[in-house]
């Protein structure tokens, strides 16, 4: 029996960050036993905590923190500070910087959309990992050579453009995107037959370096559609026009190349295909997986409330994203019919100024007594089956595990229509226009007051979710894809070809 390699990589997830990507992925590493893993987790800083126990089948982690350091390879590649002033040294005397100007300047052509080669651009992505684990990277980006360079390409762009001409400080946080996102470059690989991306960001870089240097076949997995919702966050952000232009055009750069080099795509949801295909992916490429629960975890349990009053339940973060302000303006309207209604929220604050926001909100619409923060919780089924109704409010999600969570616990789900959500929640709960909270309320009274008909709907939910949207139908896709393509990768080897076989889990 073969045990195949798989290197796993995301972005701001999983082993550190609780969620819904982090669900999925902690579920694959746990259930697929038989396959060896390494991650490659992508950090905002190095200063953070595993939320999750891995398992014995995860063989490395390899830290990769974008920001909060003064010198990156120090925290990835963990060497001695002697290997790093050699290379250091190696660069300064050496001045170098000149081979990277070519592939600088292809990068920043397709930022601003002047070229459309993306096989050239990951032959330079390749150049650039292999440069800088020769040179040093801090030595090399903030050398005058490098800043001359991206400067004089900048002006030269924007020359004939008399409004909203780049600031010096427009320029100088573009350099530092490019500096800092590249840090994902950086990490020495691992040789693997399989590379995994759980986004088509910038945690997929690696995935193509590894796909030149070792004919790795490249998974992407997309749970929310990250460049919709880079857009989507771009639009909130008052960032200077042109430093937005010059991110969101790197941003949809490294989507396109992830996009062009994964062999196999597997959105969580037919929602995403869509997207994919409008960004020129192949009908071809993808195969959709949705996600997996395990239905003996989440089912109905019967909670004990400490008072008899109807309770509405939402499980999220609290973040825009989320649009709490939608599921406490439902709570107002609902109160004014049901005076005795409770909406709790559970989940972590991870924006704290929207944070504060929404309190505000719940005292200007005078709900103090219908309305509860609950935060963050361990046990999510509990907190479904403590509720009467079960709401998501989202603006953007993938496939929430929320949604078939509380479907499983026989709850009714009223959630707002986006992602893959009708795909699962069509027919077995109510799928509302996002921000309708008019709409969100009505249904929810309508639940309340109809209990044997949200007792009768919480039970063909279940029955629905068991049916294709378990642990074990998830595992049982991921495995025949990673079977699949380390055929194929065994068959690029010029090795003899053979049927791996993997024990059934």
């Amino acid at each position: 029996m073969s045990r195949i390699k798989v290197v796993w990589t995301g972005e701001g997830t999983y082993p550190y960050v609780t969620g819904g990507v982090s669900t999925w992925a902690d579920i694959l590493m746990h259930e697929l036993r038989n396959i060896d893993f390494i991650l490659i987790p992508i950090q905002m800083h190095p200063y953070v905590k595993l939320k999750f126990d891995i398992p014995p089948n995860v063989a490395d982690i390899i830290n990769v923190p974008l920001w909060g350091t003064e010198e990156p390879i120090e925290y990835i590649r963990q060497i001695e500070f002697s290997k790093i002033y050699e290379a250091k040294v190696k660069t300064q005397m050496e001045h170098n910087t000149q081979r990277l100007k070519p592939i600088i300047l292809l990068i920043l052509d397709h930022i601003f959309r002047k070229k459309d080669d993306l096989d050239a651009v990951g032959d330079a992505i390749y150049e650039f990992y292999e440069y800088f684990h020769i040179y040093d990277y801090y030595e090399t980006f903030r050398s005058e050579e490098i800043w001359k360079i991206y400067r004089n390409y900048i002006l030269d762009h924007y020359k004939n453009i008399k409004e909203d001409i780049p600031t010096v400080f427009d320029m100088v946080e573009g350099l530092r995107y490019l500096y800092r996102f590249f840090i994902s470059l950086l990490p020495k690989l691992p040789e693997a037959p399989i590379y995994h991306s759980s986004a088509a960001a910038f945690c997929g870089l690696s995935c193509i370096v590894a796909k030149k240097k070792f004919n790795s076949k490249f998974l992407l997995t997309e749970h929310g559609v990250y460049i919709r919702e880079q857009y989507l966050s771009a639009s909130r952000n008052q960032m200077p026009i042109r430093t937005k232009e010059f991110m969101m055009g790197l941003i949809t750069l490294v989507s396109k190349l992830n996009f062009h080099f994964a062999d196999i795509i597997s959105p969580v949801c037919n929602y995403n295909s869509r997207w994919e295909i409008q960004w020129g992916v192949k009908k071809e490429k993808i195969h959709t997986i949705h996600n997996g629960i395990d239905t003996l975890k989440f089912r109905h349990i019967n909670i004990e409330k400490k008072e008899d009053r109807a309770i509405v339940v939402m499980v999220a973060r609290i973040d825009p994203l989320k649009d709490i302000e939608t599921f406490i303006k439902t709570a107002e309207i609902v109160s004014k019919k049901i005076p005795n209604v409770l909406f709790k929220l559970y989940g972590p604050i991870v924006d704290k100024k929207y944070f504060h926001y929404c309190q505000k909100l719940v005292n200007e619409l005078n709900i103090e007594k219908n309305f509860i923060f609950a935060g963050s919780t361990n046990s999510p089924q509990n907190a479904y089956n403590e509720g009467d109704v079960v709401m998501l409010t989202s603006i953007s999600e993938a496939f929430p595990f929320v949604v078939i969570e509380a479907m499983a616990c026989e709850k009714v789900v009223i959630s707002s229509d986006v992602g893959g959500t009708k795909e699962v929640l069509d027919g077995y709960g109510y799928v509302i226009k996002p921000k309708d909270y008019q709409e969100f309320a009505d249904k929810v009274i309508y639940i309340l007051n109809n209990p044997d008909i949200a007792k009768e709907m919480g039970i063909e939910a279940r029955e629905f979710i068991l049916n294709g949207f378990t642990v074990e139908d998830m595992v049982e896709n991921y495995s025949f894809i990673y079977k699949d393509l380390y055929n194929k990768y065994l068959q690029n080897e010029g090795v003899k070809w053979k049927q791996v076989a993997i024990a059934k889990i």
